[in-house]
C-alpha cells in the first residue's frame, strides 16, 4: 500500500495552532498573577488632573456598614432595623384613564360636475382629488356620482357624501 505522507499535514498544522494558543493564554494568565502565578501587573499611571479623584476612590469610609441599606429585591418600607416586621407593599399601578374615541375622518365633498361624464372634486387628507366613477384614490373606489351626492367603498364600508346647499354650515 502506497501512502502518501500529505494526509499528516492537517493535523500537525492544528496541533501546532493549538499549542501556540496555549502558550500565549498561559503567559498572559502569568503576567496577570492568575493562579497565584504572582506576575507582576503594570499599575498603569494616572493623569494628574485625575489623581484627587483616584485618592478618593481608594479611600474606605470606616463608619460605613450594611446595616442600614435595604434588601433590593423586597417592595415596601423598610424602617433600617432588620426584625423583619416591615410591611410588605405591592407597586400600584395607575389606573386606565378612558380615552374619547376620536371620530374617523371622512372626505368632503366639495364639488360635482354632472354631465354626460360625472366627476366629483373630493377633499381627502389635505388634497383635492377628482374622481369618476368606477375610479379609484387612496384607499377608495367611486361607486357612483349623482347629482347630489358621492357613493364610496372603502374596504366592506360605505361611504355617501352629500351635497351642501350654499348656504349650509359645515
Amino acid at each position: 500500500m502506497n501512502r502518501d505522507p500529505s494526509w499528516l499535514v492537517s493535523p500537525i498544522v492544528a496541533l501546532i495552532v493549538l499549542a501556540v494558543a496555549g502558550f500565549q493564554t498561559m503567559g498572559a494568565l502569568g503576567v496577570t498573577g492568575a493562579f497565584g502565578a504572582g506576575g507582576n501587573v503594570p499599575r498603569p499611571t494616572v493623569a494628574p488632573a485625575y489623581q484627587a479623584l483616584d485618592r478618593a476612590i481608594d479611600k474606605r469610609d470606616p463608619h460605613f456598614t450594611l446595616e442600614h441599606l435595604r434588601d433590593p429585591f423586597t417592595f415596601g418600607h423598610y424602617d433600617g432595623d432588620n426584625d423583619g416586621d416591615d410591611p410588605i407593599t405591592p407597586p400600584t399601578r395607575p389606573r386606565p384613564v378612558a380615552v374619547a374615541p376620536v371620530p374617523e375622518a371622512r372626505p368632503l365633498l366639495t364639488a360635482i360636475v354632472s354631465d354626460n361624464d360625472p366627476r366629483a372634486l373630493i377633499r381627502w387628507k389635505d388634497r383635492e382629488w377628482t374622481v369618476r366613477e368606477g375610479g379609484l384614490f387612496d384607499e377608495f373606489q367611486v361607486l357612483s356620482i349623482t347629482r347630489d351626492q358621492v357613493t364610496l367603498r372603502r374596504g366592506d364600508q360605505t361611504l355617501v357624501l352629500q351635497r351642501k346647499n350654499p348656504g349650509d354650515t359645515p
